[in-house]
């Protein structure tokens, strides 16, 4: 585990801290206000779980619960502790609790759906409502999705308007049969909208999955990191000291 030492403080809510990049070695800080949602992929031990941990532990760090809640979804427990502040509107380490977590969330997604009194000049600068950014943490999206029903369905409705809704959906789920999982109602509909992307070490065989980049075997935390406004590049996530945090 790597890492970064102090950092710039008080970024915006929808910005989170990853890790270290190969062109410059900054810091890399991903933008969810530009691209509301984030697929990790990679193979067991490639290092996804402390990709959400580094993301988590910064939004926890450069935010009040005011300004930031998240839900952790998380069926092995790879997040259990890394909040225990009022930051977290839930934690769902099966498939009952989610059912019990979740529908908080949708409540207050369904109250910011704007109504036919929202004028367009509210709409523009997302004024009609306020409130914290929402994010969805998901590890092992793969045992989530892959037991029947999707509990994450209800979200589903949502997604195209995450961005006006302060909705982040984080997925990370193992590359394996990671092909036939974008046909996941939930997983194609974060890639249709342009999700960004984090492929970390993984078979080549598994094929081109997120942006252009084909797998490659990368060291354990290492991955590319598939955005809109940058080019593709290699990062070394990176967890912040916890006098940082």
């Amino acid at each position: 585990m790597h890492d970064i030492g102090p950092v710039p403080r008080r970024r915006p809510a929808t910005q989170a801290l990853l890790g270290l990049g190969e062109h410059e070695l900054a810091p890399v800080v991903v933008d969810f206000n530009a691209q509301p949602d984030l697929v990790v992929l990679g193979d067991t031990g490639c290092g996804k779980s402390t990709a959400l941990r580094a993301l988590c532990c910064d939004l926890v760090a450069e935010n009040d619960p005011s300004g930031v809640q998240l839900l952790l979804v998380d069926f092995r427990r790879a997040l259990l502790g890394v909040i225990d502040s009022g930051h977290l509107v839930g934690y769902a380490p099966s498939a009952g609790a989610l059912d019990v977590a979740l529908p908080r969330v949708l409540e207050t997604l369904r109250s910011r759906m704007p109504g036919p009194e929202v004028t367009q000049r509210q709409l523009c600068d997302r004024s009609w409502w306020t409130g914290p950014e929402l994010y969805v943490m998901v590890d092992d999206y793969d045992l989530v999705a892959g037991g029947g029903v999707n509990p994450l369905s209800p979200l589903l409705q949502y997604l195209p308007h995450a961005r006006d809704l302060g909705l982040h959906l984080v997925l990370a789920r193992r590359s394996g049969g990671a092909a036939r999982a974008m046909f996941d109602p939930i997983m194609a509909g974060v890639k249709d909208l342009g999700c960004m992307g984090l492929m970390m070490s993984a078979s080549p065989d598994d094929g081109i999955l997120l942006g252009s980049t084909r797998p490659l075997r990368l060291p354990p935390g290492r991955g590319t990191l598939v955005t809109r406004s940058a080019p593709d590049q290699l990062v070394q996530v990176v967890l912040r000291g916890r006098e940082d945090v």
